[in-house]
């Protein structure tokens, strides 16, 4: 290969790989955090992730379309665990739900909660992370065979409940419903061995209107996502 076509297939390379890691058109975007470390930031230097470039569910015609649901990938409960706190710093709520017979009907199942808010300097030495479960809490669960979905909240907000699903969050929750993709999801890479973990996902759920996508940051393992609705 000549010179002058193979600087052109690197050209090539690099400008494709550039755009498999920008934002889609119709990608709500990520606002910085609030004296908060940002989502871009804590997916590069905690999890190893490309905000854009390793997103699972991005918005590619309409938020509605965006498909949320999970299904079970092996013997064995599911388990979902709050990782990092930088939401309201009042009880926030975590669980999971069967889909209803429509989006207005999720059938939703309480997990855990938790009343904590990580610093920058939490985030970047792994004190106090992650949040201190209530007692009773629980972070496993069976849903069976059929697709289910993940749901966060926050006791400080009306109308806050969000839900893997932006059809359901539109659907539910008045406040939200105009920009209802309230979850980023990711591969979840092993902190460890930097190596992807199978079958386990990183979840960026932002429950109130400022889409900086970290108010919980939590993993959820032994499921697939079900990519088509």
């Amino acid at each position: 290969m000549s010179r002058r076509f193979a600087l052109l297939a690197v050209v090539l390379a690099s400008s494709a790989y550039s755009i498999s890691l920008a934002q889609t058109a119709k990608q709500p975007k990520v606002a910085p955090g609030p004296n908060e470390p940002d989502w871009v930031v804590v997916l590069r230097d905690n999890y190893g992730l490309s905000m854009y470039g390793d997103l699972k569910n991005p918005v590619e015609k309409s938020a509605v379309e965006v498909p949320g649901l999970f299904r079970k990938a092996g013997p064995g409960p599911v388990t979902f665990v709050p990782e990092i706190a930088l939401g309201l710093e009042t009880v926030n709520r975590g669980g999971w739900y069967r889909p209803g017979a429509d989006a207005s009907k999720p059938d939703k199942q309480t997990l855990w909660t938790y009343k904590a808010k990580n610093t920058t300097e939490d985030v970047k030495t792994g004190a106090n992370m992650p949040p201190k479960l209530h007692e009773g809490a629980k972070t496993s669960f069976d849903p069976g065979d059929a697709p289910f979905g993940l749901w966060v909240s926050n006791d400080g907000l009306a109308e806050s409940d969000v839900y893997s699903e932006p059809k359901v969050v539109k659907a539910v929750n008045p406040r939200l419903a105009k920009q209802p993709y309230k979850l980023m999801i990711y591969p979840y890479r092993d902190k460890a061995t930097g190596k992807i973990k199978p079958h386990s996902y990183l979840l960026g759920w932002e429950y109130s209107t400022n889409d900086d996508f970290q108010d919980i940051v939590a993993r959820v393992d032994n499921v697939e996502l079900v990519e088509k609705p």
